[in-house]
């Protein structure tokens, strides 16, 4: 394969080596719970920061020295009986061709009639609950899901054997039960001898009070906070895969961190697009300010003489906006004028929502209007409260572009698509 056709940046679905750096400190923290039952560990950080990618180098360490790891991804149930399918389905994937009579000694534990279905993708008959639990009450439901975990629990102690539980997204219990769904899951967890549990989240505020004093979770989990990564590190990083691929551009790492930092997803995302673009000659293209027009293309990497990280990355940032464009059109038109005129106010971040040149400059009223829309806003994934001047960033570096690029010019004003919100 020429060294030019693979692309050496990843971004789509759980990245491992030799796409995935850093993160030594706290991969080694959770194999340590993985493999060291009763251990529990709870991860938890913003989304796209690689949480989800550290649990799986983690897994795949503890699975190479032999053991085994439950990995069950829960950000997409919607009731209690989904969780314990979710469990059930990860159990059957690690330890149904191992573990001998897994299938007759799980259904013997369990007092719930299971359901067998074939997994297309592996020939295993994976068991999951009956349907109709999923329309009984709450209670009852949580008693499925505790039930498994303590089947698995069971399990180990007969076969004289550890195992690692990872429920990713754990937070979504709390949607369904409130603190009562917390408790019932420490009722169970508290008691396992032969698991070792790591529980990892990316609502980091409702994940900190389920951690405080007088909730369940308290003194129960040691916490592992998942910040950004070291920006110096993964600039380096991402300027020797560059140069590994054949598109040296000594400082676009850094450049990518300045524009679409902290989260790991959003820089990587910039320098595989910053790849593509400089590979087949785009690097040292400029662009002018709030340009609506499509990502460069050109002959071979090189073409436009030494690269220089500003533009590209300005063309990487023209790229991902134009991918996103026919989704946030839609999105911008079911927004309210009021919403609309906040996210411009955000995208140029002057002086504050509720200054008064904001408030004049961009029709935004006063008695808290713009906060309330602010917040709405927050709900719908567009912002994030900040320390930023107007108090919210956007959750999206592309978003943000998006808004620069597209919407601001309506309210007369054109900057690069780049702009960080300086005044």
């Amino acid at each position: 394969m020429n060294r030019l056709s693979e692309n050496p940046f990843r971004v789509q679905g759980v990245v491992e080596p030799p796409f995935f750096t850093d993160r030594a400190e706290e991969v080694a923290r959770i194999r340590g719970a993985l493999e060291g039952p009763p251990a529990k560990l709870l991860v938890y950080g913003e989304r796209r920061m690689g949480k989800t990618s550290a649990l799986h180098v983690a897994r795949l360490a503890v699975e190479r020295a032999g053991g085994h790891v439950v990995f069950a991804d829960l950000s997409t149930v919607s009731s209690p009986v989904d969780m314990a399918n979710r469990v059930l389905e990860a159990a059957t994937a690690a330890l149904g061709r191992s573990w001998s009579d897994f299938l007759g000694d799980l259904t013997g534990r369990l007092r719930i009639r299971l359901q067998l279905t074939p997994d297309p993708a592996t020939g295993l008959a994976v068991p999951t609950v009956e349907a109709g639990l999923r329309s009984r009450e709450a209670g009852e439901q949580y008693d499925t899901f505790v039930g498994v975990l303590d089947a698995l629990e069971g399990m180990a102690e007969a076969r004289n054997a550890t195992l690692g539980v990872v429920l990713d997204e754990f937070q979504e219990i709390h949607r369904f039960g409130g603190e009562d769904a917390e408790w019932r899951l420490r009722g169970v967890v508290q008691h396992h001898r032969r698991l070792g549990y790591v529980l990892a989240g990316s609502d980091a505020s409702l994940i900190r009070a389920m951690l405080g004093r007088g909730r369940a979770f308290y003194e129960l989990f040691e916490p592992l906070h998942f910040g950004p990564m070291d920006p110096d590190h993964l600039g380096r990083w991402i300027d020797e895969r560059l140069a590994g691929s054949g598109v040296p551009c000594p400082g676009l790492g850094a450049r990518a961190w300045a524009v679409a930092g902290p989260r790991t997803r959003d820089v990587v995302r910039v320098a595989r697009a910053s790849y593509e673009i400089g590979r087949v000659g785009g690097v040292g293209h400029g662009g002018s300010a709030g340009s609506r027009g499509p990502a460069p293309t050109g002959g071979r990497a090189g073409a436009a003489g030494p690269c220089e990280p500003a533009s590209l990355v300005r063309d990487a940032l023209r790229r991902l906006v134009a991918e996103e464009d026919d989704r946030m059109r839609a999105t911008w038109d079911n927004l309210t004028e009021l919403q609309q005129n906040v996210l411009r106010a955000v995208a140029w971040n002057g002086a504050g929502l509720t200054a008064r040149a904001t408030v004049e400059r961009f029709g935004l009223g006063y008695g808290g209007t713009a906060r309330n829309a602010a917040l709405a806003l927050e709900k719908r994934g567009l912002l994030r409260r900040s320390e930023s001047v107007a108090g919210f960033s956007f959750d999206s570096p592309v978003v943000r572009s998006w808004v620069v690029a597209q919407a601001l010019p309506d309210a007369g004003i054109l900057v690069p698509i780049d702009h960080l919100g300086e005044a």
